[in-house]
């Protein structure tokens, strides 16, 4: 236990070494995250340094549905990862790694290079959250009524960038750093509505077309192929959370968001350019459960589209990038600023 103590605390100091430079102090807030919180209801450990080791499993895929009755999903050889974060007031970095474990055979699903980064703000009453990502090489599972074939994808790239605020209406009586980043503790059963705002980014890149020749001769595309494009979203919707508290330290949170979204996309074809917009109607959903005591925690969480509704003229007719992320955790929180923060008072 020493040791994984030890390693948790070394890996956080290590994220945090620049926090002091850009923030001048780790401990220092906006005014507008210190508002008076229910102790009854919220215990806070801001004043420590938590850490935690993850893992990461996600279904990460870029559709495409060259008609109604069939579809190209592209997917890099990676379903999980392994990761690293720390948080410290309202501030979090976060890093994973692929690994071997998993991915799949390479002979059939090809293999895939990623880099996956993210940073959390967690205030009293609003959370953003932040990612950045890269993948190199996929594969494309083709399905339609009378045919199914996968081929590799091995020169396409993928970049996505995504920022996500969560409005919290009930922020005296409701934490969500209780459920996601643990340095506070929800102490009683509470829930508050939420708004979530959001952006997303994606970029898709491949020298020579994105869809395998045997495809467009399926479709008499006469060569024209997909070689890269850009897709942008803006989102916002209401939504609700829930968090009960059972065996003083045990947790379950769960809750769903309805957005509206306004999607727009211009990709290029060794023909053509098309641009296109549309909006549609996500339905998501997220949960968490975990066990959180004054030292230790350990937790897990989902987070997904389960849905879309969508008028008749949409943009996903033709593109539609889906996440779907599990995480659990484990971890411990120090007092790594301690001679500091004596220093303060």
């Amino acid at each position: 236990m020493r040791k994984l103590r030890r390693g948790c605390l070394t890996i956080g100091l290590l994220l945090f070494l620049g926090i002091r430079f850009i923030f001048g102090s780790p401990q220092s807030e906006l005014d507008y995250f210190t508002t008076e919180t229910d102790t009854s209801y919220i215990k806070s450990f801001k004043h420590l340094l938590t850490s935690r080791f993850y893992l990461l499993a996600q279904n990460t895929s870029l559709v495409v549905f060259p008609e109604s009755s069939a579809t190209m999903e592209y997917q890099p050889n990676e379903t999980g990862r392994f990761g690293i974060a720390a948080f410290y007031s309202w501030f979090g970095l976060g890093i994973s790694f692929g690994t071997k474990l998993f991915r799949k055979n390479p002979d059939v699903y090809g293999t895939t290079k990623s880099y996956d980064f993210r940073v959390n703000a967690y205030g009293k009453f609003m959370a953003i959250e932040g990612f950045l990502q890269y993948y190199r090489g996929f594969y494309m599972n083709y399905k339609s009524s009378a045919y199914k074939e996968t081929f590799i994808v091995p020169g396409m790239d993928l970049v996505a960038f995504g920022i996500d605020g969560t409005y919290i209406y009930n922020y005296g009586k409701f934490s969500i750093r209780a459920a996601y980043t643990q340095n506070e503790r929800q102490k009683k059963s509470s829930g508050t509505l939420i708004v979530k705002p959001s952006f997303r980014y994606y970029w898709v890149d491949s020298d020579t077309g994105i869809i395998p020749g045997k495809i467009l001769d399926m479709y008499s595309l006469n060569q024209e192929n997909i070689l890269s494009g850009n897709f942008y979203t803006l989102g916002l919707g209401p939504g609700y959370l829930y968090t009960f508290v059972f065996g003083k330290y045990f947790y379950i949170t769960a809750g769903g968001l309805l957005e509206i979204n306004w999607s727009s996309y211009n990709y290029t074809s060794t023909e053509d350019s098309y641009y296109k917009t549309g909006f549609a109607f996500p339905l998501s959903v997220r949960a968490a459960v975990g066990y959180n005591s004054d030292t230790w925690f350990i937790g897990g969480s989902f987070l997904s589209t389960i849905y879309y509704f969508q008028p008749e003229k949409r943009v996903q007719d033709d593109f539609h990038y889906h996440l779907t992320q599990i995480r659990f955790w484990v971890g411990t929180r120090f007092d790594a600023f301690k001679r500091w923060n004596k220093k303060k008072q």
